[in-house]
């Protein structure tokens, strides 16, 4: 029987940049970054074609507000989850991932979450992270940071291939 360990405390912004990479593969996640360009274009469509500064000031508006929401979104959530982890005690408690042939049991505290190996969808790797998609837009994560080495990530590797097959595609080559 195969089993694997992990441990690690929950860091805020570390949270957050794993939702980053979680938000990035959703269907319209390039959306945000697409509109950028088009706002610059019809500046410098409007403008080619003669509209002066002045009159462009509903897209600065839409730059500005467009500029705001994008960049005070990571602090907005690193804010949200730091009041989470004050007022939720499990939180606070290492975070334990323990990985069996049976599948994954995540215990924080009083908590335990246990996933069978069919409750997993996909298996992603960032380079900070073990991504373990329970559906298409929610996952657990597993820091590298806590694995302790390129041994024991490939140990991971395998052990994921071997359960999930195909679901298991996006991780590094063997």
């Amino acid at each position: 029987m195969t089993s694997l360990t992990y441990e690690f405390r929950v860091d805020p912004s570390e949270t957050v940049r794993a939702s980053q990479y979680i938000q990035r593969r959703q269907r319209f996640g390039w959306l945000r970054w697409a509109v950028w360009p088009m706002l610059l274009a019809l500046a410098v469509l409007y403008r080619a074609t003669g509209v002066p500064w002045r009159d462009l000031w509903l897209l600065g508006v839409a730059a500005l507000f467009l500029a705001a929401l994008t960049l005070a979104t990571p602090w907005v959530q690193r804010r949200q989850l730091q009041r989470a982890y004050s007022e939720t005690p499990s939180l606070r408690e290492p975070q334990v991932y323990r990985f069996s042939d049976a599948g994954l049991a995540i215990t924080g505290g009083p908590a335990t979450v246990t996933l069978g190996w069919d409750a997993i969808v996909e298996a992603l790797e960032t380079p900070e992270f073990f991504l373990l998609f329970y559906s298409k837009r929610c996952a657990y994560y597993v820091p590298k940071r806590s694995i302790g080495g390129i041994a024991e990530e490939e140990a991971l590797r395998a052990l994921l291939r071997q359960h999930l097959g195909t679901r298991a595609a996006r991780l590094r080559p063997a």
